[in-house]
């Protein structure tokens, strides 16, 4: 009977997940890129443990040490570009890519001092399982980059991919251990744990991204209720103008108008199909096009006047409500 290490069925799940993240229409091409890259990431690293581990071949060991500092920064970086924050993805990616370029070039220069090399990897998982708990818990409208129906699956995606950054700094650190006290004794059993955990996790995320998550539908007292309190906010935001603020959070808002966070939240997610960050948005937008149109100001003076954070953010919504550049826009309306 054939042997397959366990790693390798890590291996074609690995797989089975990029095949799926680069099949999914609804995700941003950046997120989409980041993602496919971590699935081939992770099918190289199980593929060179099972090479080194199963079948002893130990010239794998210098890229295997090499591989997990870029694991944490592509799952970050994947999950940022669905964020209020992707308009900073750019110097983001140079920051954390370049952060795991250097650890790698500095393991690769250098004779390898296992504690070291142990510290820095668990340190690298730490930090960014951390990150994504921080993404996580600014709760469903900092996925601003996704549409209403996909942002709890990948909050759920979000949250069990910082519990694998966690587990496998949990065994990481007790292989590290293991080496240190028994000379490596145990590493076959505690490997072979890690993996079928690996395997359950990787296995429910592909079951969850298989099925089709539905919720019953609001009866028709609530649709009316949801209505009515979106319109307030709508109307109070006409009136007050307070969209031009780039401070202007959910919080805020609810307050202004007496209700909870999350009763304004899921309003305007049912009644509006979109989150609190778009909806505001909306707001900007409508009137950056007002002012393209009625003034001459640069485009990105127009921007800051409509309450946009940052051009990036300003050039990223304005094509996503209206279709086209606010630089096309004005000279189509002009022309």
């Amino acid at each position: 009977m054939i042997s397959v290490p366990l790693p390798l069925f890590l291996t074609g799940l690995s797989a089975i997940f990029g095949a799926l993240v680069l099949t999914r229409a609804w995700l941003p091409g950046a997120a989409k890129t980041f993602l496919a890259l971590l699935a081939a990431l992770i099918m190289v690293e199980t593929l060179l443990v099972a090479l080194r581990f199963a079948y002893e071949v130990e010239g794998v060991l210098v890229i295997q040490r090499l591989l997990p500092f870029w694991i944490g920064p592509l799952l970050y970086l994947g999950y940022m570009a669905l964020s209020d924050r992707a308009a900073r993805l750019q110097p983001a990616s140079l920051l954390h890519l370049g952060a795991a370029a250097v650890l790698t070039a500095i393991v690769a220069a250098l004779p390898p001092i296992r504690v070291a090399l142990d510290a820095m990897i668990g340190a690298s998982y730490a930090i960014y399982a951390l990150l994504l708990l921080r993404l996580w818990r600014g709760g469903p409208d900092r996925l601003s980059q996704l549409g209403l129906a996909h942002v709890g699956f990948m909050r759920r995606m979000m949250l069990m991919g910082a519990g694998l950054l966690g587990l496998t700094l949990v065994m990481d650190t007790l292989i590290a251990l293991d080496f240190a006290r028994n000379d490596g004794a145990n590493v076959g059993r505690l490997l072979s744990f890690a993996s079928l955990l690996l395997i359950a996790m990787l296995a429910a995320a592909t079951v969850i991204s298989l099925r089709r998550s539905t919720s019953p539908p609001p009866s028709g007292a609530a649709r009316s209720e949801d209505a009515a309190l979106t319109e307030r906010a709508e109307a109070y935001l006409e009136e007050s103008r307070l969209f031009v603020d780039p401070q202007l959070s959910l919080t805020r808002l609810a307050r202004r108008l007496g209700v909870t966070d999350r009763a304004l939240s899921e309003a305007i997610n049912r009644s509006r199909d979109k989150n609190v960050s778009q909806f505001i948005n909306g707001f900007r937008v409508a009137e950056a096009a007002r002012l393209l149109r009625d003034t001459g100001d640069a485009v990105g003076a127009v921007g800051e006047a409509a309450g946009f954070l940052t051009r990036s953010n300003f050039y990223t919504e304005f094509n996503r409500v209206m279709g086209q550049s606010p630089g096309a826009y004005r000279k189509a309306q002009r022309t």
